[in-house]
């Protein structure tokens, strides 16, 4: 009598406590250091054990302290003993994959470019830029299937080619598809060179909140591998531009490394500085992908190598307010590529999965001047994508954050893409524990 009543959390685990619990099989634990961390992949949960913690955990939950075993729960550390992890994933995955309320289109309103990147991948595709016609159709398209699915959600990403080369095509559509019954995000992908303050403010006011850049090392060698036609200098105008747009939108910088200047990111990051960037922008490394044969005319980093590095950059306090080390949790939607209602668009209004497919006519499925697919087995097979099918993904621990790496690699390359992580966790995860704790 008298017993205050338990809210639903308190209940579920009252219920818990009294069930047989085990390690979860996401745990990644190292015990070469102390104090003991243990990383969970499904949760995203960085947590230091003290002696009583890690007994907890290692007994399972038996005879642990409540609040304790309550804790190991709440981080997805301790599991019921009676769940299937992996069942688990395939549900929530399948759910969010099938999700039809919040529409994503990757839009590629020309595939003209002003640099010529030597390890672009978008070599020997056919270019184009949309004409009045296609933009048409294209809020056409999306409107109708925001009408159809009844769409509270729209998220437009911005790709190329250059985008910022069609601005008036990137203004026009945003203002025929933008509502205020419909939440609206948008994103893109630019080389940064006309990303100047006037263009910056027009991105923000036509609901772009992230921009991602390239630049790929300090001047001498940015300018080697972003390079206009006529050569000469790139990263200071990009640099300018950088400086001048994150005062509108996040900037996240991208660094494409391999071992023509994998050994100059700090020195890159001295020309950051210089230019005030610090805690103003964001970057990541990016491994050059063999894609096109890219590394057959400049030798790329195994895994090893780029994961070695990454650790390496993840565990300098130099990289501090750039690149602040952490490890992600559960990624049920894997890529818009395999989600029913994700689209890409190229500038002549073919449809694609993914963004590496844009204008290649054989990967098209159809076109937005179509009511029907013309190609049912290139959207299905995106469709019915199996993150599962590989044995060894099923026995990786990290397998919630990869989901089974990189589905362009695994359906047109017939291989599994790790994430860095499966090589480099541990160093990670020791590196944001010792971040959190220098702050």
């Amino acid at each position: 009598a008298g017993r205050v009543p338990l809210c639903g959390c308190q209940f579920a685990k009252e219920i818990m406590r009294h069930l047989e619990m085990k390690q979860s099989r996401f745990n990644v634990i190292d015990k070469g250091n102390q104090p003991t961390l243990v990383y969970n992949s499904y949760s995203g949960a960085i947590v230091a054990l003290d002696a009583e913690y890690e007994k907890a955990l290692f007994a399972n939950g038996a005879n642990g302290p409540s609040e304790i075993v309550d804790n190991l729960m709440d981080a997805g550390l301790l599991v019921s003993d009676g769940l299937d992890e992996i069942e688990h994933l395939k549900e929530i995955s399948s759910a969010c994959r099938m999700q039809s309320k919040s529409l994503s289109f990757t839009i590629a309103p020309t595939l003209n470019c002003n640099f010529r990147c030597p390890y672009c991948y978008e070599d020997g595709k056919r270019y184009g830029s949309m004409s009045d016609q296609c933009v048409d159709q294209v809020i056409k398209h999306i409107n109708g299937m925001a009408l159809d699915n009844q769409a509270d959600s729209l998220q437009i990403a911005w790709y190329g080619g250059e985008p910022l080369l069609a601005i008036e095509t990137v203004e026009k559509i945003t203002r025929g598809i933008r509502s205020d019954e419909i939440l609206f995000n948008a994103s893109m992908v630019t080389n940064g060179y006309f990303l100047d303050g006037k263009t910056a403010e027009l991105l923000a006011k036509n609901g772009v909140t992230h921009v991602q850049v390239t630049v790929d090392g300090p001047p001498e060698i940015h300018n080697q591998r972003r390079c206009l036609p006529s050569g000469g200098d790139t990263f200071n105008r990009i640099i300018d531009n950088v400086k001048r747009a994150s005062a509108y939108f996040n900037v996240i910088l991208r660094v494409n490394v391999d071992p023509t200047n994998g050994d100059q990111i700090y020195r890159f990051i001295d020309s950051l500085d210089q230019k005030g960037l610090r805690n103003r922008v964001k970057l990541y490394l990016a491994a050059v992908d063999d894609i096109n044969g890219a590394c057959a005319n400049s030798p790329c980093y195994s895994e090893d190598e780029f994961a070695s590095i990454e650790a390496s950059c993840l565990s300098r306090y130099k990289m501090t307010g750039y690149m602040d080390p952490f490890l992600p949790g559960f990624n049920p939607t894997i890529c818009g590529a395999v989600n029913k209602y994700s689209e890409v668009i190229g500038p002549d209004g073919s449809l694609y999965k993914c963004w590496n497919e844009i204008g290649y006519s054989d990967r098209s499925y159809g076109s937005i001047f179509e009511s029907v697919a013309s190609n049912a087995f290139e959207v299905s097979k995106w469709n019915a994508y199996d993150f599962c099918s590989d044995s060894e993904c099923l026995n990786c621990s990290l397998l919630p954050m990869c989901m089974g790496g990189c589905p362009f690699t695994r359906l047109y390359e017939n291989k599994t893409s790790c994430v860095s992580a499966r090589k480099n966790c541990i160093k990670v995860m020791r590196a944001a524990y010792d971040f959190k704790h220098k702050k």
